[in-house]
């Protein structure tokens, strides 16, 4: 009797324990209700959390129209980032099913969020003990991506909730699934599904099929992972998954899908023409219009610019195989001397257009060169000793650390040895060589005080166009003027901008000759010799060595008409680029296509003279070579009319040519004629 009570006893202490666990959970799954409830409530309103803004959603219709200079359109409907905007109407079905079947096959049924895939993915994450499962809606990605970040976080999907709510009492389901499409991140920089469909098939979205809308949709997941040009495989296999998804939600037949699913992946990473230009156009006409990037397109502007798509075209076509096949980044630009006008720019980098690299040694001519010419410390037939020097602690070594010993300041920018270049910065003064190359858009920073500055070690580099600007202005006599992409912008049927050159100017139009002249005797025997098959090119090349490898090549050549800029970078360990090569050949390439023939023309500030060739060599001094002078001993220099050397060479004894004949002193002066 007392073992049946016991029992009792026991059973109802149970009995109690259950009912007030049961209670304990009911009650903490209503508060939990209630909580989720109060906190995805958008009537509700919470201090610090944010709401639904239309128009961070509406600039997706916010575009820019672009022409050519011709008046010919080259880019309408273009949206940040490259993207081109395509409406809803242009998007086949198959398209569509195929980003809603993979990604929220409720779309239609739901608004804003999907609560019974809610709870699949909690009773998933559950088991799996992490937060593998977001069950993000179409609503909620495209919430996430255009007001919160990626954080996962449990407030974070508290607000991309309740805004998804917001969204779909303001928005239509086709004007949300337009929105989202137009703003998915692809990887490989591209954004957008008018972009995607152009840079992985080179196809407008129209013109997709099946497979190739379904390997879009599968990318968006994971862009890196399911990157079909690094990782083929994972893309078709994931891609295969989304036809599957699109056969068991009834939008294609199971025998169309097995066909699909079969289709070769013919992925060939296209660069979309006029990408690189779009991002300069877009910078300098915030630049310009002292506006954000955002406030430009909200103006929806008509643009037009300083090149012509014929020319565009031509140059392209020309690069195009080398900018896809190439495993170092590439910059190519093409500027019109004269006008200052951005021809040609392209690149497989994304963000070309704002990258700064080390320089190497194309800022010598600016830094060292420019200003020893300027401050007439020296001639370009000057001897300097090329040799391995200290300068209070920086020891700077040449190329495989080779010197010349004796070496004219010309041979010395011919070779581009990196000692006589730290030389002529040193004798100048580094305030004064870098207020010279402040004047051909250079620009320094509290950090670039030493001498290294002479070899390109600049503590923020610079822009290939920033360096690219330096070259056209010697290619202009020295009148310096940034280059531009814009001729005007138009908005609301009127003229806002109007572009016109502000020159000033960097350094005589004798120096630049001077610079000209030598970095033409580059081009036909020095490091850029790849570009002697023509008359009328001048050329500074520049490799920067870091560690064990060559970061950076560069080959900067200029014609009388054109300046074309190139840059190789790279980030890997194995390898070796060098500005005589690599960037040197794409150059030869450019200037091919251009087609420049004329000259250079020699300034009246400048001439040329000969100079006694033997004590050039044997004494390093300049001694201008008498008539006497036989022509073997002889070496013609350009020199400036403002520095011309004041000695002339006789066969025994050199003598001061101002000094040679006092007219006032007739006392002592006599005529000898001798007879016989």
């Amino acid at each position: 009797m007392d073992f049946s009570s016991d029992c009792n006893t026991i059973f109802m202490k149970i009995k109690r324990v259950l009912l007030v666990l049961s209670i304990t959970i009911v009650s903490f799954v209503l508060i939990l209700g209630i909580g989720f409830f109060l906190l995805t409530n958008p009537a509700v309103k919470i201090a610090g959390w944010k709401e639904l803004d239309v128009k961070r959603l509406d600039g997706i219709y916010n575009t820019i129209t672009v022409k050519d200079r011709d008046g010919i359109v080259i880019a309408e409907n273009l949206l940040p980032q490259n993207r081109i905007f395509t409406p809803l109407q242009e998007v086949p079905m198959w398209t569509r099913d195929a980003f809603i079947s993979i990604e929220d096959k409720r779309f239609y049924k739901h608004s804003g969020v999907d609560y019974i895939r809610m709870l699949g993915a909690l009773k998933n994450n559950i088991f799996a003990a992490s937060l593998q499962e977001g069950a993000s809606t179409i609503t909620q990605q495209l919430i996430k991506n255009s007001h919160l970040s990626n954080e996962k976080t449990f407030l974070r999907k508290f607000q991309e909730i309740r805004i998804a709510k917001q969204l779909e009492k303001v928005y239509t389901k086709e004007k949300i699934l337009e929105t989202y499409l137009n703003m998915l991140y692809f990887g490989n920089n591209v954004y957008g599904i008018g972009q995607a469909a152009r840079s992985y098939f080179d196809k407008e979205v129209s013109q997709l099929d099946i497979a190739e809308s379904a390997l879009l949709a599968g990318i968006i997941n994971n862009p890196s992972r399911f990157n079909p040009v690094t990782h083929a495989d994972r893309a078709i296999k994931r891609r295969n998954t989304v036809i599957g998804r699109m056969v068991a939600n009834n939008k294609v037949e199971a025998s169309v899908g097995d066909l699909e699913k079969k289709k070769e992946m013919a992925i060939k990473m296209q660069i979309l023409p006029y990408s690189t230009y779009m991002e300069g156009v877009i910078a300098e006409a915030s630049k310009v219009l002292d506006c954000l990037p955002e406030e430009l397109f909200e103006r929806k502007p008509i643009i037009t610019l300083n090149t012509s798509a014929s020319i565009f075209d031509q140059l392209s076509c020309s690069m195009s195989d080398i900018l896809h096949e190439s495993a170092c980044k590439i910059r190519i630009l093409v500027i019109e001397n004269q006008t200052r006008n951005v021809l040609f720019d392209e690149s497989n980098a994304p963000s070309a257009s704002t990258i700064k690299r080390q320089p190497g040694s194309t800022i010598k001519p600016f830094i060292g060169y420019a200003p020893a010419l300027e401050k007439k410390l020296v001639f370009p037939a000057s001897v300097l000793v090329d040799e391995r020097t200290d300068f209070d602690g920086y020891s700077p070594k040449n190329f495989d650390d080779r010197y010349y010993g004796k070496i004219t300041v010309a041979d010395s920018l011919k070779y581009s040895q990196n000692v006589p270049a730290v030389k002529l910065t040193d004798m100048s003064g580094l305030p004064y060589a870098k207020a010279v190359a402040s004047r051909f858009g250079f620009t320094f920073g509290e950090e670039d005080r030493g001498l290294a500055l002479a070899l390109g070690g600049l503590h923020d580099g610079v822009t290939l166009q920033q360096i690219a600007d330096a070259y056209v202005t010697l290619a202009n006599g020295g009148i310096y003027s940034p280059s531009h992409y814009i001729a005007d912008i138009c908005a609301e049927g009127k003229c806002i901008y109007e572009n016109s050159l502000r020159e000033t100017r960097a350094v005589g139009e004798d120096t630049a000759f001077l610079l000209s002249e030598m970095l033409r005797a580059c081009a036909k025997s020095g490091t850029a010799k790849k570009l002697s098959v023509f008359d009328n090119v001048a050329a500074k090349t520049g490799t920067v060595e870091r560690g064990e490898k060559n970061s950076d090549a560069y080959c900067i050549a200029f014609t009388p008409k054109y300046t074309v800029a190139v840059w190789y970078g790279s980030d890997e360990e194995t390898g070796r680029i060098y500005g005589g090569r690599e960037p040197t050949e794409l150059a030869k390439t450019l200037i091919g296509e251009l087609h420049d023939v004329s000259a250079f023309t020699i300034p009246s500030e400048v001439e040329v003279l000969d100079v006694d060739r033997k004590k050039l060599y044997e004494e390093g001094v300049v001694y201008l070579a008498s008539p006497m002078l036989p022509k073997r001993y002889r070496e013609s220099f350009y020199f400036s009319k403002n520095n011309l050397p004041k000695r002339f060479s006789y066969p025994e004894v050199p003598f001061i040519f101002e000094d040679a004949f006092d007219s006032t002193d007739f006392k002592n002066f006599e005529i000898v004629d001798s007879v016989g």
